[in-house]
C-alpha cells in the first residue's frame, strides 16, 4: 500500500512539473490577426480579385468569339470552319494555362509570406521560451483543455506586432 502511495505522490508532483513549463499558442490566430498576417491576407484577397476581374473579362471575350464563330458555321465550309474551331481551342487551351500559372503564381508567393512569417513566430516563441522558463509549447488545434494561464497567444501577438 506505502508503495502505491509513493508511486502516486511521485507521478502527481512529476506531472506538475511539467504543467508548469507547458504553453498553448493558438498560431491559426496569430496568422489571422497579427498586423503582417492581415496584410498578407489582404494582399492575397486583393490580388485574386484583380486576377478574377481579368479572367472574367478574358472569358466574355471568348464566350463572344465562341457565338461569332458558332454563327458562322453554315456560312463557312467545312474546312474553313474546321480550321476556325481548332484555332479557338488552342486560344481557350493558352488561356487555360496562363490562368493555372497566374493562380499558382499567387498562391505560392502567398505560401511564401505565410511561410516566412510562421518562422517568424517560431522565433518569437523560441525566445518568448527560453526567457519565461517554458519547456513545451503546443498549437491550442491540438489540445482539449488547459488551464487559460497557460495560453501564451496574445502575449506573443504583441511582440509580432512591434
Amino acid at each position: 500500500m506505502k508503495k502505491y502511495f509513493f508511486f502516486l505522490i511521485f507521478f502527481l508532483t512529476t506531472f506538475s512539473c511539467f504543467a508548469s513549463n507547458l504553453a498553448i499558442v493558438d498560431i491559426s490566430f496569430l496568422l489571422k490577426n497579427s498586423n503582417e498576417g492581415k496584410a498578407i491576407s489582404k494582399e492575397f484577397k486583393s490580388q485574386s480579385e484583380k486576377n478574377l476581374k481579368i479572367f472574367k473579362k478574358k472569358e466574355k471575350e471568348l464566350k463572344d468569339k465562341e457565338n461569332i464563330i458558332a454563327s458562322k458555321k453554315n456560312v463557312l465550309s467545312k474546312e474553313d470552319f474546321k480550321k476556325e474551331v481548332q484555332a479557338f481551342s488552342e486560344e481557350v487551351k493558352k488561356y487555360n494555362k496562363e490562368r493555372k500559372e497566374k493562380i499558382d503564381k499567387t498562391n505560392n508567393t502567398n505560401n511564401e509570406k505565410v511561410v516566412k512569417l510562421l518562422k517568424k513566430i517560431n522565433s518569437i516563441l523560441i525566445d518568448y521560451s527560453k526567457e519565461n522558463n517554458i519547456s513545451t509549447a503546443l498549437d491550442k488545434k491540438y489540445v482539449i483543455i488547459s488551464k487559460s494561464e497557460t495560453d501564451i497567444t496574445q502575449n506573443i501577438l504583441k511582440i509580432l506586432n512591434k
